[in-house]
């Protein structure tokens, strides 16, 4: 943990310091060696919330960006008192929990279930070799995207290719795509352009099937400026993406929340 709770105070880990668990109220002992980064420890070696994961720097950088009292906040269900420590939790009751460590089914959907109102954000270095940024798409909203399909997956002899909803009178979503006149998207470059707000197919070999059942929003982190939010449902055939998502904005989206 970054914080325990000191004679009242919320203080990080010095050296000597002793403190409680906001969570558990049990003694917290700080952690101020030069192998890991400093932390506050559990005395009795095990953490009272079995959703804890080791605090990386990546963790620390991220609960940086926001106020110190958003930073781990213990969130608790009044009808089941069960009871969390929340990574991030703004004024307006958003929970940001970021992270690291690869994750299963059951405990991302009871995740979800008990937060209710959150967003995840996954440190995706660890799969950046195997997941790939490829072409744009329109924007899905857009008039020009309501009269396109694209295949969900390239086609050895074109490339990317779409269908025209107008060109083919009697489609619907139960129609096989043979049946279908298709194009290049090299024929349509610039009207993509044109409707363009962040879109791209992804390519993302082993992935992490996890997020794919996520119903709260999930951003990729891969270490630059941009985060990749990931999209389920671009169109009404399931075809998933990825949009770009500036990350100074996503944290000032975040901070604007804050009581002025």
């Amino acid at each position: 943990m970054k914080y325990a709770n000191v004679d009242g105070e919320k203080r990080e880990a010095f050296q000597g310091g002793k403190g409680l668990c906001d969570c558990c109220n049990q003694e917290t002992v700080a952690k101020c060696g030069t192998q890991k980064i400093h932390h506050w420890a559990h005395k009795s070696l095990k953490h009272c919330d079995d959703w804890w994961e080791p605090e990386t720097e990546w963790h620390r950088q991220w609960k940086s960006f926001f106020p110190k009292e958003w930073q781990e906040v213990v969130h608790f269900d009044l009808k089941t008192g069960e009871k969390h420590i929340a990574d991030i939790k703004t004024e307006s009751g958003i929970v940001i929990e970021f992270q690291n460590s690869p994750m299963d089914i059951p405990e991302m959907e009871s995740r979800e279930k008990f937060y209710q109102k959150m967003v995840w954000v996954i440190n995706a270095l660890g799969f950046a070799n195997r997941f790939h940024i490829l072409g744009k798409l329109p924007n899905p909203k857009s008039n020009f995207a309501k009269d396109i399909r694209f295949f969900p997956q390239k086609i050895k002899w074109q490339g990317r290719v779409f269908f025209r909803i107008s060109e083919n009178p009697y489609y619907n979503n139960d129609n096989e795509f043979g049946m279908v006149e298709i194009h290049s998207i090299s024929d349509i470059e610039a009207e993509i352009e044109e409707n363009y707000i962040g879109h791209h197919f992804f390519d993302w070999e082993k992935p992490r099937e996890v997020w794919y059942n996520a119903v709260c929003d999930v951003l990729f982190d891969f270490g630059g400026k941009v985060l990749w939010k990931l999209v389920n449902m671009y169109d009404d055939r399931g075809l998933k993406c990825v949009k770009a998502i500036d990350k100074q904005y996503f944290i000032e989206r975040a901070l604007a929340s804050k009581s002025k």
